[in-house]
C-alpha cells in the first residue's frame, strides 16, 4: 500500500510539472541588459573557452537563447549573467528514432552518471541521474525494458540506448547529458539572471555545484528539471530572489559557514521520489554556522521545507512562508543554536504519518532553539510546534559520540490555529534508564505564552509532555503554559 500511494505521488508531481513549467512566469529572471564591459557568448558557441580565454574576474554576457550541454567551470571572480531569455539546457535534442518490439528506440547515447542517493520504495531508478523529456515532462526511469509504459523509460547503457513507449512524432524530446552547469572550487563567482534546467545532476550536486568553493552568489536564476540538486552551496554562499522548482531530489542543498538564502520560491521538488528521509525536499544545509533563510516562500516540496542538519549552530529562519511540504515544514536536526521567528507555516507534513510526526515546525534531538512570533497553520491529524527527542548520536550514528539533547529550547508567543485536534509539545521516544529519558521535562524547555485555536468539535487536543498526553488543563498542570491561551473557535 504504501509503496503504492510514493508511486501516485510521483505520477502527481510530474503531471502537474508540465503544467506548471509551460505556464508560470519565470520568476527570479528578469530582463535585464549584461554589463557593457561583459565579453558576449553567443548560442551555440562553447562558455568553457569564452572562460578559458578570459582572465579571472571577467565578466561574460551569456546571450538570449538555448545553450546546450554546456559545462562551465569558472576561473576565480568571475561573473555570468543572462538577458532574461538565457537558458543553460544540459540536454541533447533526439530527433532520430527507431522502432524495436514495440519500443521507441533512441540509440548512441553514451551519457552514464553516478547512482547516489535512495529512493522510495516505488521508484528504485530515482538516484540514476539519466533523464529523458518529452515536451517538457520528464518521463520517470525504470530498471527493465519489461517495465516500460507510457511516461517511462529504460536506459540500456550497455547498448547505448534509450526505450520508451511514448510516441515522438513531432514532439521535442531531450535526453540528459551534461551533469553540471557550473562546477568550480574557486571563489567569487556570480550566476545571475539564467535559467538552468535538465541537466544530470548527481543527488547532492547541484547543476550549479559550489558547495566545496567559497564565496559565489546566484541571484534572479531559474533553476529547474534538473536530477538531483538544483543549487549547492558552500561557505559564504548567496542564494537570492530566484526560482528553484521540479528538480530530482531537493531545490538547494550544501555545507558551510555565513550562508545566505533570501527571497527565493523553492516549490515541487523531488519529482524523481527520493526518500525524503534521505535528503530530499525544498532546502537543506548540513554542517552549517551562521545559516540564515529568510523571506523565501517554500511550498509543495516532497520533503521537509527548510532544513538544517548535523551540527548547525547559528541559524535564522526569519520571516518565510513555508506551506504545503509533505515533510516538516521548519526542521531543525541534531543540532545546536536557532532562532525561528515572524515565519507563517503552514499545512506542512503531509506524508508524515503516526505518533507525534507531521509537524510544521520540529525541533529533534536539538538544543538552544527559540521559536517565537511565528504564525501556524496546522492541517487536521498534524502538530503544530514539537520538541522531540529520540538518544540521537553523533552524525556517524554510532555510540561512540556524544547524544544530543533536546533542551533549552524555549517555544514562545506563537500564533497556531489547529484546523482538527490540538497537537504540540515535547515528546522523548527513549526507554527507561537512557540518560535522556526525562530530557524533555527536566532539560529546561519553556512552551509558554502561545495562543491554540481549536475548532470546537475537533476530538481529544494532544498536548504532550515528555512521555504523557494531556490536555490543556492536564498540560498546564504540569507546568507548562502557564500565560498561554487555548482559544475554542
Amino acid at each position: 500500500m504504501q509503496a503504492a500511494i510514493c508511486l501516485v505521488m510521483v505520477w502527481i508531481l510530474l503531471a502537474v510539472a508540465l503544467q506548471v513549467v509551460a505556464t508560470a512566469a519565470a520568476q527570479g529572471v528578469t530582463k535585464a541588459p549584461c554589463p557593457r564591459d561583459a565579453i558576449a557568448v553567443e548560442p551555440g558557441a562553447s562558455i568553457q573557452a569564452a572562460v578559458d580565454r578570459a582572465d579571472p574576474g571577467a565578466t561574460l554576457c551569456v546571450k538570449n537563447g538555448m545553450h546546450r550541454m554546456q559545462a562551465i567551470r569558472p576561473k576565480p571572480g568571475q561573473s555570468f549573467h543572462g538577458e532574461g531569455q538565457t537558458v543553460l539546457n544540459g540536454s541533447r535534442l533526439l530527433t532520430n528514432f527507431s522502432r524495436e518490439e514495440g519500443y521507441w528506440v533512441a540509440s548512441g547515447q553514451a551519457q552514464l552518471g553516478q547512482k547516489h542517493g535512495e529512493c522510495a520504495n516505488a521508484v528504485p531508478a530515482c538516484s540514476l541521474p539519466e533523464g529523458l523529456f518529452i515536451d517538457d515532462q520528464p518521463l520517470v526511469q525504470v530498471l527493465t525494458k519489461e517495465s516500460v509504459e507510457p511516461g517511462r523509460f529504460y536506459f540500456d547503457h550497455a547498448g547505448s540506448r534509450i526505450y520508451f513507449a511514448d510516441d515522438p512524432t513531432g514532439r521535442k524530446v531531450e535526453a540528459t547529458v551534461a551533469a553540471f552547469a557550473f562546477e568550480s572550487r574557486v571563489s567569487n563567482v556570480v550566476i545571475r539572471n539564467v535559467t538552468i534546467e535538465k541537466y544530470a545532476s548527481v543527488a547532492q550536486k547541484g547543476a550549479i555545484q559550489a558547495q566545496e568553493a567559497v564565496e559565489w552568489i546566484v541571484e534572479n536564476c531559474e533553476v529547474r528539471l534538473n536530477s538531483g540538486a538544483g543549487i549547492a552551496v558552500g561557505t559564504s554562499s548567496r542564494v537570492r530572489d530566484s526560482n528553484v522548482h521540479h528538480n530530482g531530489q531537493i531545490g538547494i542543498t550544501g555545507a558551510g559557514r555565513d550562508v545566505l538564502i533570501e527571497g527565493n520560491q523553492v516549490w515541487a521538488n523531488n519529482i524523481r521520489g527520493f526518500s525524503s528521509g534521505w535528503e530530499a525536499g525544498g532546502v537543506k544545509i548540513a554542517l552549517g554556522d551562521g545559516v540564515v533563510f529568510r523571506g523565501n516562500h517554500i511550498h509543495g516540496n516532497f520533503g521537509p521545507g527548510l532544513w538544517c542538519d548535523i551540527n548547525c549552530r547559528n541559524v535564522l529562519y526569519e520571516n518565510n512562508v513555508v506551506e504545503r511540504n509533505h515533510g516538516a515544514g521548519i526542521f531543525h536536526e541534531i543540532s545546536f543554536s536557532a532562532v525561528i521567528r515572524n515565519n507563517i507555516v503552514r499545512h506542512n507534513g503531509i506524508a508524515d504519518k503516526g505518533w507525534f510526526w507531521g509537524n510544521d515546525i520540529l525541533i529533534a534531538a536539538s538544543q538552544d532553539v527559540e521559536v517565537d512570533g511565528n504564525t501556524l497553520t496546522v492541517s487536521p491529524g498534524k502538530c503544530g510546534i514539537m520538541l522531540i527527542d529520540q538518544g540521537r548520536d553523533d552524525q556517524a550514528r554510532t555510540n561512540s559520540g556524544p547524544i544530543y539533547k533536546t533542551r533549552n529550547n524555549a517555544v514562545h508567543d506563537n500564533e497556531i490555529t489547529f484546523e482538527g485536534a490540538a497537537c504540540a509539545g515535547g515528546a522523548s521516544d527513549v526507554k527507561p534508564g537512557h540518560e535522556n529519558f526525562s530530557i524533555i521535562t527536566d532539560g529546561h524547555n519553556l512552551f509558554d505564552s502561545n495562543v491554540y485555536h481549536v475548532p470546537r468539535a475537533s476530538g481529544p487536543a494532544r498536548f504532550v509532555w515528555g512521555h504523557a498526553t494531556f490536555d490543556w488543563d492536564g498540560l498546564r498542570g504540569q507546568g507548562v503554559e502557564p500565560n498561554g491561551h487555548l482559544v475554542i473557535y
